[in-house]
C-alpha cells in the first residue's frame, strides 16, 4: 500500500498528468481514492508547509483536465453510454477533491495563498464556477428526456461549493484577489448564485461579498451602492437574513456595509417593502451583541460599533415621521406606522449607550421632538387614574408612550441642559401623568418613575415642580378594595391607608 507521502509526490511530480505521467489519460478513479486520503493529511500545518509552487502547478494542471475531460463528455449527453456517465462521475468528484485539497492547503498560511494566486490557480478555480454552473443548468434543463444526468447536478453543486469557499479563503486580506474576484463574478454570477436553491452557496457568495466591501476604500463597495444590479444583490443579502435562510454571512454582510457607513444607502434601497424590518432588525441585533473574539477578528478596524451617523440619520427620520407615533398612539391605523415604532424603539435603545454615542444622547432637538409627541399623546388620550377595569388604554399606546419616556429618561440622565429642555417644554407634569399603577402594563409605570429620577437628579428647578404638587383626590381601586385596601384623607389632607375586610 502506497503511503500518503508518496502519493504526494507523485501527484507533485505530474505521474497522473503532464510529462512525467505514466499514462496518456487520468486514472480519475485511484486519483480520487489518493485525493481523499490527502485531504485529512492536510490539515495539518505541518503537511501544509509541504506545497509549494510545484505542487500547486501539477494541482493546476490536473483541474484543467478534469474540466476539460468532463466538458468532452457533457457536450452531447444523449451520447453517453453507461461507462461515460460512470466517467464523469468519478471525474467531478475528483474535480472537487482537488479543489478541497487546495482548500485545506491555505488555511492560516499566507505563502500558500500567495503561491495559489502566483500560479494562476484563482483563474481556474473562478472557471470552475462558470462552467460547472453551466453544467447543472444543462444537466437540469434536460432532466425529463435523459434521467440519468440527474446524478451530475448535486456533483456540481458540491464543485461549486468547494470553489467559492476556497475563493473567500483567498479573499481574507488580501484586496489584489478581492479585485480579481470582483472583476469576474460580479454582478451576473453573483446574483445567479444568490437566486439558486443551495444555501451553502448563497452562504459562501456572502461571505466573498463581504471580505470585498466591508473596507473603507473599497471599489467593490462604490459599484455595488450606486448600480441597480448591486442593488439587487444587496436586497437578495437582506432577504437571505430573513427566515428560513438566516444566513450568518449574509448577516455579517449587511452589518459590514452598516460598519462602512452605508446604512443610509443600504436603507434607502429597501425602505418601499418589508425588506427594511429586516435591515433594521440587523441594526439592532448590532448594536444590542456584544461582540465575540471571532466577529472582532472578522471585522478589524471596522469592529467598534455601529457609526453614530446611522442613529442620527434615524432620528431625522423620526423626526420626519412624528405623526405616524401620534396617529398609532391615538388609535388611527397607519400600516406605514411599523416602520417608525421600530425606528423609535432602537433608537431608545441608542440613547442608553452614553459612552459610545454621545452624539445622540446629546442630540437636544431628537429630544424635543420626542417630548412634543408624548405631550400631543397625553393632551389627545389622556391616562385616567380612575379608569374601570375593562376600559384600559390600548396596549399599543401604552408601548409607545413607553418607548418615548424611555428616550426621555436617558436623554435626560447627568445631562442638566436637557432636564431644564423637558420642563421647558411640560414633560415634567406629562411624565408625571404616567405614573399609573397598571396590572396590565407595569413598565409604564416603572419607567415613568425612573425619568422621573433622572429628571429631578441635581435640579432644583424640576424639584420644585414635585414639591408644589397638590392632593387632588383619592382614588379606591376596585382591585385595592378585593384586597382589602382603602385610602382615606386624614387631617392636613394626607393619606391614609387602611385595612378593611377583602371583599368575598
Amino acid at each position: 500500500m502506497v503511503d500518503i507521502d508518496t502519493n504526494f509526490d507523485r501527484i507533485r511530480r505530474g505521474v497522473w498528468v503532464g510529462p512525467n505521467a505514466a499514462k496518456p489519460y487520468v486514472e480519475w478513479n485511484d486519483l480520487s481514492r489518493v485525493l481523499t486520503d490527502l485531504l485529512n493529511w492536510a490539515r495539518s500545518p505541518e503537511s501544509r508547509e509541504r506545497f509549494d509552487e510545484v505542487m500547486y502547478n501539477s494541482l493546476k494542471l490536473l483541474l484543467n483536465t478534469a474540466n476539460s475531460d468532463v466538458k468532452n463528455k457533457v457536450e452531447n449527453l444523449s451520447k453517453l453510454t453507461q461507462r461515460d456517465v460512470d466517467t464523469v462521475t468519478v471525474t467531478i468528484i475528483a474535480t472537487a477533491n482537488i479543489i478541497r485539497l487546495l482548500r485545506n492547503s491555505v488555511v492560516n498560511l499566507p505563502r500558500n495563498q500567495f503561491l495559489q494566486v502566483k500560479t494562476g490557480l484563482l483563474d481556474c478555480i473562478l472557471d470552475s464556477v462558470y462552467f460547472y454552473h453551466d453544467v447543472g443548468t444543462k444537466c437540469h434543463r434536460v432532466k425529463h428526456k435523459i434521467p440519468y444526468v440527474l446524478t451530475y447536478t448535486p456533483l456540481c453543486v458540491e464543485v461549486i461549493r468547494a470553489a467559492l469557499q476556497l475563493t473567500s479563503n483567498l479573499c481574507v486580506g488580501n484586496h489584489a484577489v478581492q479585485g480579481a474576484v470582483w472583476k469576474r463574478l460580479f454582478p451576473s454570477m453573483f446574483s445567479t448564485l444568490l437566486n439558486g436553491i443551495d444555501k451553502q452557496v448563497k452562504s459562501y457568495v456572502c461571505c466573498i461579498l463581504f471580505h470585498c466591501t466591508a473596507w473603507n476604500g473599497s471599489s467593490a463597495l462604490e459599484e455595488l451602492i450606486n448600480g441597480d444590479e448591486g442593488k439587487e444583490i444587496i436586497r437578495l443579502c437582506i432577504g437571505l437574513c430573513q427566515p428560513p435562510n438566516c444566513l450568518e454571512w449574509a448577516q455579517l454582510f449587511v452589518e459590514g456595509l452598516i460598519c462602512v457607513e452605508r446604512f443610509i444607502n443600504v436603507f434607502e434601497i429597501c425602505q418601499n417593502d418589508n425588506l427594511v424590518f429586516t435591515l433594521l432588525e440587523v441594526l439592532a441585533e448590532k448594536v444590542k451583541t456584544s461582540q465575540s473574539a471571532g466577529k472582532k477578528q472578522l471585522f478589524g478596524e471596522l469592529e467598534s460599533a455601529v457609526p453614530v451617523t446611522t442613529f442620527l440619520y434615524l432620528a431625522k427620520l423620526f423626526a420626519k415621521n412624528r405623526q405616524h407615533i401620534i396617529d398609532l398612539a391615538t388609535g388611527v391605523d397607519v400600516p406605514e406606522g411599523e416602520v417608525t415604532v421600530r425606528v423609535l424603539q432602537i433608537l431608545a435603545n441608542v440613547t442608553g449607550l452614553h459612552e459610545h454615542y454621545t452624539r445622540i444622547t446629546n442630540n437636544t432637538p431628537f429630544l424635543e421632538c420626542v417630548v412634543k409627541i408624548l405631550n400631543e399623546i397625553n393632551a389627545k388620550h389622556p391616562i385616567k387614574f380612575d379608569q374601570p377595569k375593562g376600559e384600559v388604554t390600548p396596549d399599543g399606546s401604552f408601548a409607545l408612550r413607553r418607548e418615548l419616556i424611555r428616550v426621555i429618561t436617558n436623554m435626560s440622565c447627568k445631562n442638566k441642559a436637557h432636564q431644564d429642555k423637558v420642563r421647558l417644554l411640560g414633560g415634567v407634569h406629562t411624565v408625571l401623568n404616567h405614573c399609573v399603577v397598571d396590572q396590565q402594563n407595569p413598565y409604564l409605570p416603572q419607567w415613568s418613575i425612573v425619568a422621573l429620577r433622572m429628571l429631578m437628579d441635581n435640579n432644583l428647578e424640576n424639584q420644585e415642580i414635585i414639591r408644589g404638587l397638590q392632593s387632588q383626590n383619592i382614588v379606591n381601586s376596585e382591585d385595592m378594595k378585593k384586597l382589602g385596601i382603602e385610602v382615606a384623607k386624614m387631617d392636613g389632607d394626607k393619606p391614609r391607608v387602611a385595612v378593611v375586610h377583602p371583599e368575598s
